[in-house]
Protein backbone atom coordinates (compact mmCIF):
# COMPACT_ATOMS: atom_id res chain seq x y z
CA UNK A 1 0.00 0.00 0.00
CA UNK A 2 1.48 3.43 -0.66
CA UNK A 3 1.15 6.73 0.52
CA UNK A 4 1.72 10.21 -0.45
CA UNK A 5 4.09 11.80 2.44
CA UNK A 6 1.70 14.67 2.13
CA UNK A 7 -1.18 15.35 2.47
CA UNK A 8 -3.22 12.58 3.54
CA UNK A 9 -6.69 12.00 3.84
CA UNK A 10 -8.37 10.05 6.45
CA UNK A 11 -9.61 6.79 6.09
CA UNK A 12 -12.20 4.82 8.03
CA UNK A 13 -10.66 1.17 8.06
CA UNK A 14 -8.71 0.31 11.29
CA UNK A 15 -5.99 -0.83 8.59
CA UNK A 16 -5.62 2.51 7.21
CA UNK A 17 -5.25 3.92 10.39
CA UNK A 18 -2.53 1.64 11.53
CA UNK A 19 -0.84 2.48 8.24
CA UNK A 20 -1.11 5.82 8.62
CA UNK A 21 0.43 5.89 12.33
CA UNK A 22 3.15 3.30 10.66
CA UNK A 23 3.56 6.30 8.01
CA UNK A 24 4.03 8.91 10.86
CA UNK A 25 6.61 7.03 12.91
CA UNK A 26 8.82 6.22 9.68
CA UNK A 27 8.47 9.85 8.65
CA UNK A 28 9.32 11.61 12.71
CA UNK A 29 12.04 8.68 12.82
CA UNK A 30 13.22 9.69 9.20
CA UNK A 31 13.67 13.10 10.42
CA UNK A 32 14.78 12.82 13.57
CA UNK A 33 17.85 10.26 12.43
CA UNK A 34 19.38 12.33 9.58
CA UNK A 35 19.17 15.83 12.07
CA UNK A 36 21.36 13.29 14.49
CA UNK A 37 23.62 12.00 11.99
CA UNK A 38 23.97 15.26 10.42
CA UNK A 39 22.12 14.68 6.87
CA UNK A 40 20.93 18.11 6.57
CA UNK A 41 20.98 21.67 5.49
CA UNK A 42 21.57 24.23 7.33
CA UNK A 43 20.23 27.68 6.47
CA UNK A 44 20.65 30.92 8.47
CA UNK A 45 17.39 32.79 9.30
CA UNK A 46 17.17 35.73 11.56
CA UNK A 47 15.48 33.01 14.65
CA UNK A 48 19.17 30.99 13.91
CA UNK A 49 19.75 28.35 12.27
CA UNK A 50 17.33 26.09 10.63
CA UNK A 51 18.38 22.12 9.56
CA UNK A 52 16.30 20.75 6.73
CA UNK A 53 16.44 17.27 6.27
CA UNK A 54 15.92 15.39 3.19
CA UNK A 55 12.40 15.26 2.03
CA UNK A 56 10.01 11.97 2.21
CA UNK A 57 7.78 12.50 -0.81
CA UNK A 58 6.78 8.63 -0.83
CA UNK A 59 6.48 6.02 1.69
CA UNK A 60 5.45 2.03 0.32
CA UNK A 61 4.22 0.00 3.02
CA UNK A 62 6.28 -3.36 2.79
CA UNK A 63 7.72 -5.92 3.42
CA UNK A 64 9.64 -4.47 1.95
CA UNK A 65 9.02 -0.66 3.11
CA UNK A 66 10.48 1.84 0.59
CA UNK A 67 10.93 5.31 1.30
CA UNK A 68 11.52 8.32 -1.84
CA UNK A 69 13.29 11.36 -0.41
CA UNK A 70 14.58 14.78 -2.25
CA UNK A 71 17.47 14.92 -1.31
CA UNK A 72 18.46 18.86 -0.28
CA UNK A 73 20.50 20.89 -2.84
CA UNK A 74 24.50 20.04 -2.26
CA UNK A 75 23.80 16.40 -0.87
CA UNK A 76 24.71 13.22 -2.92
CA UNK A 77 23.68 9.53 -2.93
CA UNK A 78 26.76 9.07 -1.42
CA UNK A 79 25.82 11.56 1.56
CA UNK A 80 22.95 8.94 2.08
CA UNK A 81 24.73 5.65 1.98
CA UNK A 82 27.43 7.05 4.16
CA UNK A 83 24.89 7.95 6.75
CA UNK A 84 22.83 4.72 6.19
CA UNK A 85 24.10 2.54 9.14
CA UNK A 86 22.88 5.52 11.56
CA UNK A 87 19.15 5.79 10.13
CA UNK A 88 18.35 2.17 9.98
CA UNK A 89 18.15 1.43 13.69
CA UNK A 90 15.91 4.10 13.76
CA UNK A 91 13.63 3.18 10.68
CA UNK A 92 13.11 -0.35 12.45
CA UNK A 93 15.44 -1.94 9.78
CA UNK A 94 18.99 -3.57 9.84
CA UNK A 95 20.05 -1.88 6.94
CA UNK A 96 19.28 0.79 4.24
CA UNK A 97 19.80 -0.53 0.20
CA UNK A 98 20.28 3.04 -1.12
CA UNK A 99 19.51 3.81 -4.59
CA UNK A 100 20.14 6.81 -7.19
CA UNK A 101 16.80 8.27 -9.05
CA UNK A 102 16.74 11.10 -11.32
CA UNK A 103 19.88 13.24 -12.01
CA UNK A 104 21.30 12.15 -8.40
CA UNK A 105 18.48 14.68 -6.26
CA UNK A 106 16.09 12.08 -5.61
CA UNK A 107 16.90 8.35 -3.66
CA UNK A 108 14.85 5.60 -3.04
CA UNK A 109 15.65 3.66 0.44
CA UNK A 110 14.71 0.01 1.30
CA UNK A 111 14.30 -0.87 4.48
CA UNK A 112 16.05 -4.55 5.61
CA UNK A 113 14.71 -6.70 7.82
CA UNK A 114 17.67 -9.13 7.19
CA UNK A 115 21.35 -8.43 6.71
CA UNK A 116 22.02 -8.68 2.71
CA UNK A 117 25.30 -10.06 2.95
CA UNK A 118 23.66 -12.89 5.10
CA UNK A 119 23.94 -15.98 3.23
CA UNK A 120 27.13 -17.56 1.78
CA UNK A 121 27.40 -17.29 -2.16
CA UNK A 122 29.75 -19.58 -3.54
CA UNK A 123 32.59 -18.37 -6.60
CA UNK A 124 30.21 -19.04 -9.85
CA UNK A 125 31.73 -21.98 -12.18
CA UNK A 126 34.51 -21.60 -14.24
CA UNK A 127 36.04 -20.34 -15.83
CA UNK A 128 36.29 -17.32 -15.19
CA UNK A 129 38.28 -14.84 -17.48
CA UNK A 130 36.50 -11.56 -17.46
CA UNK A 131 37.45 -8.86 -14.58
CA UNK A 132 38.48 -9.92 -11.55
CA UNK A 133 35.20 -10.84 -9.63
CA UNK A 134 35.98 -9.66 -5.72
CA UNK A 135 32.26 -10.32 -4.29
CA UNK A 136 28.56 -8.82 -4.16
CA UNK A 137 27.57 -4.99 -2.94
CA UNK A 138 24.29 -5.17 -0.33
CA UNK A 139 22.60 -4.71 -4.07
CA UNK A 140 23.18 -7.89 -5.13
CA UNK A 141 25.78 -5.87 -7.77
CA UNK A 142 28.87 -7.83 -8.55
CA UNK A 143 31.96 -5.69 -7.27
CA UNK A 144 35.34 -6.34 -9.93
CA UNK A 145 38.61 -4.81 -10.15
CA UNK A 146 40.37 -3.06 -12.55
CA UNK A 147 42.79 -4.83 -14.64
CA UNK A 148 45.92 -4.99 -14.21
CA UNK A 149 44.76 -5.80 -10.44
CA UNK A 150 46.04 -2.98 -8.05
CA UNK A 151 48.12 -3.95 -5.43
CA UNK A 152 45.80 -5.33 -2.57
CA UNK A 153 45.64 -6.52 1.17
CA UNK A 154 43.08 -9.05 2.96
CA UNK A 155 43.30 -8.77 6.50
CA UNK A 156 41.24 -10.90 8.80
CA UNK A 157 41.10 -13.14 11.90
CA UNK A 158 41.00 -17.03 11.84
CA UNK A 159 37.94 -18.43 10.36
CA UNK A 160 37.03 -14.82 9.02
CA UNK A 161 36.79 -15.98 5.30
CA UNK A 162 40.12 -14.18 4.49
CA UNK A 163 41.77 -17.55 3.06
CA UNK A 164 38.56 -18.47 1.03
CA UNK A 165 38.61 -15.01 -0.39
CA UNK A 166 42.44 -15.86 -1.68
CA UNK A 167 41.09 -19.13 -3.09
CA UNK A 168 38.68 -17.72 -5.02
CA UNK A 169 40.80 -14.92 -6.42
CA UNK A 170 44.18 -16.88 -7.43
CA UNK A 171 41.64 -19.45 -8.78
CA UNK A 172 40.15 -17.01 -11.15
CA UNK A 173 43.39 -15.94 -12.01
CA UNK A 174 45.02 -19.09 -12.87
CA UNK A 175 42.04 -19.94 -15.32
CA UNK A 176 42.71 -16.45 -17.04
CA UNK A 177 46.32 -18.41 -17.48
CA UNK A 178 44.82 -21.04 -18.59
CA UNK A 179 42.85 -19.23 -21.13
CA UNK A 180 45.80 -17.86 -23.31
CA UNK A 181 46.78 -14.50 -20.65
CA UNK A 182 50.27 -14.00 -19.99
CA UNK A 183 50.17 -14.25 -16.56
CA UNK A 184 52.70 -15.39 -14.06
CA UNK A 185 52.72 -15.90 -10.26
CA UNK A 186 55.23 -15.68 -7.71
CA UNK A 187 55.31 -15.86 -3.47
CA UNK A 188 55.99 -17.08 -0.06
CA UNK A 189 53.57 -18.93 1.94
CA UNK A 190 54.64 -19.71 5.88
CA UNK A 191 51.77 -22.22 5.99
CA UNK A 192 52.69 -23.94 2.55
CA UNK A 193 48.84 -24.32 2.03
CA UNK A 194 47.67 -21.74 -0.08
CA UNK A 195 50.39 -21.29 -2.84
CA UNK A 196 51.20 -25.17 -2.79
CA UNK A 197 48.73 -26.03 -6.00
CA UNK A 198 51.64 -23.40 -7.70
CA UNK A 199 54.73 -25.22 -6.24
CA UNK A 200 54.23 -27.64 -9.58
CA UNK A 201 51.26 -25.29 -11.53
CA UNK A 202 51.34 -25.64 -15.59
CA UNK A 203 48.27 -24.30 -17.20
CA UNK A 204 47.54 -25.74 -20.92
CA UNK A 205 50.01 -23.70 -22.82
CA UNK A 206 53.59 -23.48 -24.79
CA UNK A 207 55.60 -25.56 -23.26
CA UNK A 208 57.28 -25.81 -19.66
CA UNK A 209 59.50 -23.41 -19.41
CA UNK A 210 58.94 -21.14 -21.89
CA UNK A 211 58.56 -17.20 -21.42
CA UNK A 212 54.76 -17.46 -21.77
CA UNK A 213 54.01 -21.26 -20.48
CA UNK A 214 52.76 -19.43 -16.57
CA UNK A 215 55.19 -22.37 -14.98
CA UNK A 216 55.74 -20.74 -11.74
CA UNK A 217 59.34 -21.49 -10.34
CA UNK A 218 60.28 -19.87 -7.18
CA UNK A 219 57.36 -19.72 -5.21
CA UNK A 220 58.44 -20.79 -1.76
CA UNK A 221 56.72 -22.57 0.74
CA UNK A 222 57.38 -22.39 4.61
CA UNK A 223 60.64 -20.46 6.85
CA UNK A 224 62.87 -23.88 7.00
CA UNK A 225 65.22 -21.77 4.44
CA UNK A 226 65.17 -17.72 5.32
CA UNK A 227 67.89 -17.34 3.09
CA UNK A 228 65.39 -19.12 -0.04
CA UNK A 229 62.84 -16.03 0.95
CA UNK A 230 65.36 -13.17 0.96
CA UNK A 231 66.49 -15.06 -2.63
CA UNK A 232 63.34 -14.95 -3.85
CA UNK A 233 62.54 -11.26 -2.64
CA UNK A 234 66.06 -9.82 -3.83
CA UNK A 235 64.93 -11.71 -7.41
CA UNK A 236 61.23 -10.40 -7.63
CA UNK A 237 62.97 -6.90 -7.44
CA UNK A 238 65.81 -7.36 -9.90
CA UNK A 239 62.83 -8.77 -12.47
CA UNK A 240 61.13 -5.32 -11.55
CA UNK A 241 64.40 -2.81 -12.30
CA UNK A 242 64.72 -5.24 -15.52
CA UNK A 243 61.74 -4.54 -16.65
CA UNK A 244 61.24 -0.46 -15.86
CA UNK A 245 64.27 -0.56 -18.25
CA UNK A 246 61.97 -2.21 -20.65
CA UNK A 247 59.47 0.65 -20.87
CA UNK A 248 59.17 1.96 -24.02
CA UNK A 249 60.27 5.59 -24.29
CA UNK A 250 56.65 6.36 -25.29
CA UNK A 251 54.84 5.65 -22.54
CA UNK A 252 54.57 5.12 -18.54
CA UNK A 253 54.24 1.61 -18.08
CA UNK A 254 55.14 -1.66 -19.51
CA UNK A 255 52.54 -3.59 -21.73
CA UNK A 256 51.36 -6.65 -20.57
CA UNK A 257 52.84 -9.12 -23.30
CA UNK A 258 54.29 -12.97 -23.84
CA UNK A 259 57.90 -11.74 -23.19
CA UNK A 260 56.34 -9.58 -20.05
CA UNK A 261 53.45 -11.25 -18.34
CA UNK A 262 51.71 -9.86 -15.59
CA UNK A 263 53.10 -11.00 -12.58
CA UNK A 264 51.21 -11.77 -9.19
CA UNK A 265 53.45 -11.39 -6.06
CA UNK A 266 51.07 -13.39 -3.16
CA UNK A 267 53.32 -12.67 0.25
CA UNK A 268 50.67 -14.83 2.73
CA UNK A 269 50.89 -13.89 6.61
CA UNK A 270 53.18 -11.00 5.72
CA UNK A 271 53.32 -10.24 9.50
CA UNK A 272 53.70 -13.28 10.59
CA UNK A 273 56.65 -13.83 8.15
CA UNK A 274 58.72 -10.80 8.90
CA UNK A 275 58.29 -12.04 12.81
CA UNK A 276 59.59 -15.42 12.28
CA UNK A 277 62.20 -14.29 9.82
CA UNK A 278 63.27 -11.21 12.24
CA UNK A 279 63.72 -14.24 15.27
CA UNK A 280 65.54 -16.63 12.56
CA UNK A 281 67.69 -14.16 10.83
CA UNK A 282 67.35 -10.38 11.52
CA UNK A 283 69.50 -9.63 8.19
CA UNK A 284 67.29 -11.46 5.98
CA UNK A 285 64.13 -9.86 7.67
CA UNK A 286 65.41 -5.88 6.91
CA UNK A 287 66.34 -7.17 3.15
CA UNK A 288 62.34 -9.04 2.67
CA UNK A 289 60.58 -6.15 4.40
CA UNK A 290 63.14 -3.34 1.83
CA UNK A 291 62.16 -5.61 -1.36
CA UNK A 292 58.58 -5.79 -0.43
CA UNK A 293 58.59 -1.66 0.24
CA UNK A 294 60.08 -1.06 -3.25
CA UNK A 295 57.89 -3.47 -4.80
CA UNK A 296 54.75 -2.09 -3.55
CA UNK A 297 56.32 1.75 -4.43
CA UNK A 298 57.75 0.57 -7.92
CA UNK A 299 56.23 -2.36 -9.44
CA UNK A 300 52.67 -1.28 -10.95
CA UNK A 301 54.18 0.38 -13.72
CA UNK A 302 56.10 -2.73 -14.60
CA UNK A 303 53.34 -5.42 -14.63
CA UNK A 304 53.36 -6.23 -11.01
CA UNK A 305 50.77 -6.55 -8.43
CA UNK A 306 51.50 -7.29 -5.08
CA UNK A 307 48.85 -9.29 -2.74
CA UNK A 308 49.56 -9.42 0.90
CA UNK A 309 47.51 -11.36 3.44
CA UNK A 310 47.53 -11.01 7.12
CA UNK A 311 45.65 -11.88 10.39
CA UNK A 312 45.98 -7.93 11.56
CA UNK A 313 47.36 -5.29 9.39
CA UNK A 314 50.20 -3.61 11.95
CA UNK A 315 50.79 -0.14 11.93
CA UNK A 316 54.35 -1.55 12.40
CA UNK A 317 54.48 -4.15 9.98
CA UNK A 318 52.42 -2.52 7.21
CA UNK A 319 53.70 1.11 7.62
CA UNK A 320 51.87 4.13 5.80
CA UNK A 321 54.20 4.50 2.93
CA UNK A 322 53.09 1.05 2.34
CA UNK A 323 49.52 1.10 2.91
CA UNK A 324 49.56 4.46 0.55
CA UNK A 325 50.02 2.08 -2.15
CA UNK A 326 47.28 -0.34 -1.55
CA UNK A 327 44.46 0.09 -4.36
CA UNK A 328 42.58 -2.67 -2.56
CA UNK A 329 42.12 -3.45 1.21
CA UNK A 330 39.59 -5.83 2.53
CA UNK A 331 39.41 -6.34 6.04
CA UNK A 332 37.78 -9.28 6.98
CA UNK A 333 36.53 -9.57 10.64
CA UNK A 334 39.17 -8.04 13.09
CA UNK A 335 39.61 -7.93 16.64
CA UNK A 336 38.66 -4.30 17.50
CA UNK A 337 37.81 -0.50 15.91
CA UNK A 338 41.29 0.48 15.99
CA UNK A 339 42.60 -2.73 13.91
CA UNK A 340 39.49 -1.91 10.95
CA UNK A 341 40.52 1.07 10.87
CA UNK A 342 43.91 1.04 9.98
CA UNK A 343 43.24 -0.37 6.03
CA UNK A 344 39.90 2.01 6.50
CA UNK A 345 40.55 5.48 8.24
CA UNK A 346 37.52 6.38 6.41
CA UNK A 347 34.81 4.35 7.43
CA UNK A 348 32.01 5.04 9.48
CA UNK A 349 32.93 4.25 13.35
CA UNK A 350 29.28 2.54 13.70
CA UNK A 351 30.31 0.19 10.86
CA UNK A 352 33.68 -0.46 11.91
CA UNK A 353 32.54 -1.45 15.29
CA UNK A 354 29.73 -3.80 13.86
CA UNK A 355 32.29 -5.26 11.23
CA UNK A 356 34.23 -6.56 14.65
CA UNK A 357 31.46 -9.45 14.56
CA UNK A 358 31.00 -9.75 11.03
CA UNK A 359 30.14 -13.07 9.40
CA UNK A 360 32.68 -15.31 7.50
CA UNK A 361 32.90 -13.60 3.84
CA UNK A 362 31.58 -10.49 4.54
CA UNK A 363 34.49 -7.77 4.04
CA UNK A 364 34.63 -4.04 4.40
CA UNK A 365 36.40 -2.97 0.71
CA UNK A 366 38.31 0.11 0.16
CA UNK A 367 39.33 1.07 -3.72
CA UNK A 368 40.84 3.84 -4.83
CA UNK A 369 38.08 6.51 -6.13
CA UNK A 370 35.74 4.55 -4.08
CA UNK A 371 33.96 5.34 -0.64
CA UNK A 372 34.44 2.01 1.89
CA UNK A 373 31.52 -0.73 1.55
CA UNK A 374 30.50 -4.15 2.45
CA UNK A 375 30.41 -6.92 0.42
CA UNK A 376 30.33 -10.28 0.44
CA UNK A 377 33.18 -12.37 -1.18
CA UNK A 378 32.91 -15.37 -3.00
CA UNK A 379 33.21 -19.01 -1.29
CA UNK A 380 35.28 -22.13 -2.64
CA UNK A 381 36.20 -24.77 -0.62
CA UNK A 382 39.90 -26.20 -0.80
CA UNK A 383 39.50 -28.85 -2.90
CA UNK A 384 37.78 -27.07 -5.39
CA UNK A 385 40.45 -24.22 -5.64
CA UNK A 386 42.50 -27.44 -6.25
CA UNK A 387 40.63 -28.62 -8.99
CA UNK A 388 39.97 -25.42 -10.43
CA UNK A 389 44.44 -24.46 -10.51
CA UNK A 390 44.98 -27.88 -11.67
CA UNK A 391 42.70 -29.08 -13.77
Amino acid sequence: MSFWATPWRARDRRQDRDDYYEVQRITDGFIRACEGAGLVRTVDTVTGPTVIPPKLTHITLGPPTVLVAQLQPGQTVEDVRAAAPRLAPHLGAVGLRVEPRGVGDWVVLTLLQADPLADTVPLPSGPITGPLLLGWDENGRETTTTDPLPHLCAAGSTGSGKSSFAYSLLAQVAERAKAGEPVKISGVDPSGVLLRPFLEWQPTGPPRGSVSSGHLPGVVLGLSDPAAIERKMTELVGEMDRRIKAIPRDRDRLPVSPAHPWHLVVLEEFPGLLKALEAIDKKAATSVRASVSRLLAESRKAGFSVFLLAQRPEAQIIGGAERAQLGLRLSFRLDGLESVKLLHPEVDPALAAQHCTAAPGVAILSATGRPAQRIRTPWIEYGEYIERVSA
